[in-house]
């Protein structure tokens, strides 16, 4: 079962995506319909990660000011969750990052996932507050 990571190239990778989002940002969480997609998908680039040649995953980062990029909307469908899909897809998304040498990384995670954001590297650089009614925390990668 092999899996690969790439950055979107096609609308149907993009709208696969988006569905992804969708299932878990707003069917399983219960996030406002119309919160997937937003206007900032027009200037972000979007990361996917398939599985035998399916899209299983999706994160997003936008360059926020120079040189200062922002991770966002990761997801993975519920039933791959658990096989490190989504800590290859952050590590590959961190990667792809790294190529143009960023002065900032960071994420805004939902408080239940700032776990697995910290076993990467990421600290935590708020404390928990309410985002679209569920609580989150903002957190940031230590860059060379």
């Amino acid at each position: 079962m092999p899996l690969t990571f790439k950055k979107v190239e096609s609308i149907a990778e993009f709208i696969d995506a988006i569905r992804i989002r969708v299932d878990v940002f707003i069917k399983e969480q219960g996030f406002q319909p119309g919160w997937e997609p937003d206007e900032d998908d027009k200037i972000a680039t979007q990361y996917i990660a398939l599985l035998d040649g399916k899209i299983v995953a999706t994160a997003r980062t936008r360059e926020i000011a120079p040189c200062e990029f922002k991770i966002e909307r990761m997801a993975v469908q519920k039933e791959h969750r658990g096989k490190g899909i989504g800590k290859k897809l952050l590590s590959y998304t961190i990667e792809e990052l790294n190529e143009v040498n960023p002065k900032r990384i960071f994420l805004r995670s939902q408080v239940q996932a700032q776990k697995f954001y910290e076993k990467y590297g990421f600290k935590p650089i708020s404390t928990p507050l309410d985002s679209y009614g569920v609580q989150h925390i903002d957190m940031q990668l230590s860059v060379k």
